[in-house]
């Protein structure tokens, strides 16, 4: 029997039991890169129109599909859903066209639209029934993937910055080190900091460090 390796979070989605349902034998494991391998040269990275839309806006779209296309030769991203639903999500579809035509461009990455979870068994049964039985899926591991996630958790940990707002200032000041060195003034114009929070930021990057800082503050209250 056939089978393929799925990230353990793809079990919340029907597309497992469809794929069973084909005939094809599902290993669970959890999987750095991709979301279904299909065999040492082709994986899967599947995504809800909404998942879609929303990894784009927070950074995550680009990195996984530069891992997907870094770690396999073939890789694949399945969106589900009509793209005529788009306005429902955005208000300019024409930012998730362009995220499209730059995933076909810079990463080659081959991506098919389906409308239902079932379509996207179906697609990946026929990716299956193309790779010869001894080429076996293997776990690829993304070391640039862990560094680059090192860079946001380090940004994230300031004051009030989230993920989202640490992916921002990455992508505004290129890396953590030029966000310390940045003016209240020049981090103040990421969207979501504003003048408040950047101050902020910058009053714990600016202020000398004393071991028994908090014991004193205790003390004079």
């Amino acid at each position: 029997m056939s089978y393929v390796l799925v990230d353990h979070r793809e079990s919340k989605s029907f597309v497992p039991s469809f794929l069973k349902e084909l005939g094809i034998k599902v290993h669970f494991k959890y999987l750095e890169i991709g979301d279904y391998i299909i065999s040492p040269e082709v994986a899967v990275e599947r995504k809800t129109l909404p998942d879609f839309i929303s990894s784009l806006f927070d950074g995550r779209l680009f990195a996984q599909i530069d891992n997907l296309a870094s770690s396999y030769s073939s890789p694949f991203l399945i969106v589900e859903g009509d793209y005529k639903d788009l306005e429902e999500y955005i208000r300019n579809p024409k930012a998730v066209y362009g995220a499209i035509v730059s995933l076909l461009l810079n990463f080659k990455v081959n991506l098919i639209n389906v409308l239902s979870e079932k379509e996207t068994a179906l697609v990946i049964s026929s990716l299956l029934n193309q790779i010869p039985h001894k080429r076996s899926p293997s776990v690829k591991h993304s070391k640039k993937e862990a560094f680059f996630d090192q860079q946001v958790y380090v940004v994230s940990s300031l004051p009030r910055v989230g993920r989202i707002i640490a992916i921002r200032l990455l992508e505004r000041f290129g890396s953590p080190r030029n966000i310390f060195l940045a003016s209240t003034q020049e981090l103040s114009t990421v969207k979501g900091l504003g003048v408040k929070r950047a101050r902020t930021i910058r009053t714990l990057l600016d202020t000398q460090w004393n071991r028994y800082g908090n014991y004193f503050e205790k003390m004079s209250k």
